[in-house]
């Protein structure tokens, strides 16, 4: 677990200034997420509502397929985490990574925002348990995986127009091992997201919402 953490701290440590670009770009993204849904039309809103509604109804008695959920999650995983992985492989891939940590941020403050107003008071609590729970693991990953393929990407570019690269070896070498901590750091979020937070989300809607 030391190993773990050590690795981590050492992503942040030695890129402080791609660190900064991408929480940065991620937290402008949870920005917009938040005025979006605050500056919503009453008919959008009126749909979302409805179909939050319908969601909440629906889940009071229904036993969770746990195996279509986990599906789900991993596909939902995959269509953010290999881009950013093709894109730190190319010279190119700078400011696309950076464009996609806009993106989870709107996803993630468009989200806790609208739950949060759709239900008032309780909507807050709904919306923190629904998102809360896997992000705590998430997105440290996506931080951390964004600073890493900014990095490849940034050499790539190095090595195509100044024709300057590292000691390829060692770098290949030790971005493979941060990868496959943040895969297994990331696997563990899927398996919160589809075992854990599925029954914290029907009990509180139970509980509070119905």
């Amino acid at each position: 677990m030391n190993y773990v953490v050590d690795k981590v701290n050492t992503i942040f440590r030695d890129k402080k200034a791609y660190f900064f670009i991408v929480l940065m770009m991620f937290c402008l993204g949870i920005s917009f997420g938040l005025y979006t849904v605050k500056y919503m039309g009453e008919s959008d809103k009126n749909d979302l509502m409805s179909y939050l509604n319908s969601f909440t109804t629906s889940i009071q008695g229904q036993p969770i397929n746990y195996t279509q959920l986990l599906f789900e999650v991993i596909k939902k995983s995959l269509i953010l985490f290999i881009p950013i992985i093709f894109l730190g492989m190319t010279f190119f891939g700078f400011p696309f990574i950076l464009i996609l940590d806009l993106i989870k941020g709107f996803t993630l403050g468009y989200t806790f925002s609208f739950i949060s107003s759709a239900f008032n008071g309780k909507g807050l609590l709904f919306g923190i348990i629904s998102i809360l729970p896997q992000n705590i693991i998430y997105i440290p990953c996506f931080i951390a995986l964004s600073v890493i393929c900014l990095n490849m990407s940034a050499e790539k570019f190095k090595e195509k127009v100044f024709k300057s690269s590292k000691a390829k070896d060692v770098f290949l070498r030790d971005t493979l091992s941060r990868l496959i901590i943040i895969m297994i750091l990331f696997l563990l979020g899927i398996l919160i997201e589809t075992y854990v937070s599925p029954s914290i989300i029907k009990f509180v809607a139970n509980k509070f919402l119905i």
